[in-house]
């Protein structure tokens, strides 16, 4: 990487707040990526290895935010952003440090398990919109990018750091100690945000207008402003297809490979590995990939992998093409936040990312419990398959409408002082 595109990759680094809210991403995320382990594995043991329950912990951490999350998109658009986000991260520390209580008190169950799931989720729908729109809050347009590839190796990175530490934990002293692993990383999440609290201003007219009419305000910036639309429906399918397996990987690592704990957290260690390395690659062509195109083809990279993983009793194949899906997921992911977010007014940022938010955990959601319950009917590897061959064929459909979105995105870029004409009409002015 040559030293000007370093230093331009680099540039929200130099920025003390932007240093904190990424720690706290890896931070927070570890530890819901070590939640998603150890409460996977607890239940798929007390459900008496049954794939449906695993999956219901996914589902159980994602689909709150389709109740909650519009609304927390609102109070992101009022209150001081930096406490919001640390309240979330807050409840999902007394959720897990609770479920340690239970193992520890041998009262632990499959409802406690799936309880305290339910709980990170409620905290997930809390802090999500209010820590999205604090980026761009921090690091300005010009650096977004540079910011969301950053806080995509922290936020996918910690599928690294979470499961790794997490399986290290589970497999030496249990899921006990593991559940307090992941209340300290919340704790240090919750810390890092509550202390951007001076950074950040919450917009005082807004108080002054209903929840649901900033809702409102938001889904019709949304229809108005393009490419949003597409964007939309793409991210969507992509959680729904690519992302929502994850409560499939137990049954794949006992029946595909013989493995339990070990296998099962070195699937997820792998992804984890991929998805710190894809953003690093597009920081180094700093800007250089067009929006469409590295939307595409990472949306390929995310579907594809995962046809392997179904199919193949190879471990370290498995492992590689994990990895792979890490990278194209990272990316494809970190490109659809900083194009919304760059589309968003400040003080229209909150609902923007709710209503991403919403549509996407809630797809993930749905489709991992439906994932879930097809493994009863059909074998693991071909519930796995399956969806990543249909997102990389909607992928192949979308290959048309490629230089179009390029051609959107950089008016959009050429144009971010210029709200829609929606915005102007229907939003309470910035602060």
């Amino acid at each position: 990487m040559a030293k000007g595109t370093l230093r331009s990759a680099l540039a929200p680094f130099s920025i003390a707040a932007f240093r904190s809210v990424w720690a706290a991403a890896l931070a927070g995320n570890s530890g819901r990526f070590a939640v998603i382990l150890v409460a996977g594995w607890e239940a798929f043991r007390q459900g008496q290895h049954s794939a449906v329950w695993p999956s219901m912990v996914s589902f159980l951490i994602l689909v709150p935010t389709m109740v909650l999350g519009l609304p927390s998109g609102g109070i992101a658009d009022r209150v001081n952003r930096a406490k919001q986000a640390a309240t979330g991260q807050g409840v999902a520390a007394l959720a897990t440090a609770g479920a340690a209580v239970c193992i520890f008190t041998h009262v632990a169950s499959l409802d406690t398990t799936l309880a305290a799931a339910g709980l990170v989720g409620v905290a997930n729908s809390i802090q999500g919109p209010a820590w999205q729109a604090l980026v761009p809050s921090i690091v300005g347009r010009d650096q977004l990018v540079s910011a969301a590839l950053s806080t995509r190796i922290a936020q996918q990175g910690s599928e690294l750091v979470g499961p790794a530490i997490g399986t290290a934990v589970l497999t030496t002293v249990g899921p006990g100690w593991t559940f307090v692993t992941c209340a300290v990383f919340y704790a240090i999440g919750a810390s890092l945000l509550i202390g951007l609290r001076a950074h950040v201003r919450p917009n005082p007219r807004a108080a002054a207008t209903k929840i649901w009419h900033e809702v409102k305000a938001g889904m019709s910036y949304m229809r108005a402003t393009s490419p949003l639309g597409l964007l939309f429906v793409w991210v969507t399918c992509h959680c729904s297809l690519t992302m929502a397996t994850f409560g499939i990987l137990p049954t794949i690592a006992t029946v595909n490979f013989g493995g339990a704990a070990g296998a099962y957290g070195l699937l997820l260690t792998a992804f984890g590995a991929g998805s710190i390395l894809g953003p690093l690659i597009m920081m180094g062509l700093s800007g250089r990939a067009e929006t469409g195109t590295t939307l595409w083809v990472t949306g390929v990279l995310s579907g594809a992998p995962l046809i392997v993983v179904g199919v193949t009793h190879t471990e370290w194949l498995a492992v590689a093409m994990e990895c792979l899906a890490g990278i194209g997921q990272a990316v494809f992911m970190a490109m659809i936040y900083a194009v919304v977010q760059t589309c968003a007014l400040d003080s229209l940022r909150g609902r923007v990312a709710s209503i991403q938010l919403t549509s996407t955990t809630g797809a993930m959601g749905l489709a991992s419990i439906g994932w879930g319950a097809l493994v009863g009917l059909t074998s693991a590897g071909l519930v796995l398959a399956v969806p990543g061959a249909l997102f990389v064929a909607i992928c192949l459909l979308l290959t048309g409408t490629m230089p179009g979105l390029n051609r959107a995105a950089g008016r959009q870029a050429a144009s971010l002082s210029q709200p829609s004409p929606v915005a102007q009409a229907t939003l309470v002015p910035a602060d």
